[in-house]
């Protein structure tokens, strides 16, 4: 599998987004496991429309690039 290709902005971002996932899972118990599931914005605003499809019953957490 070939390496993804980062800038220092999305490595902050992402770091920035852990530590918020850390303290969002402290806050309300819930914790995810996802191993290459990753979506890096390249532009700022690229998620804006972005939602999650969720099922507690099976635990599966998709993100929806739906442009509507």
């Amino acid at each position: 599998m070939a390496a993804i290709t980062t800038t220092a902005q999305m490595e902050n971002n992402y770091d920035r987004f852990i530590a918020e996932l850390t303290a969002l899972t402290r806050k309300y118990g819930v914790a995810i496991q996802s191993v290459g599931g990753v979506y890096l914005a390249d532009q700022k605003g690229e998620f804006d429309k972005l939602t999650y499809n969720a099922d507690i019953t099976s635990g599966d957490l998709y993100p929806n690039f739906s442009e509507n």
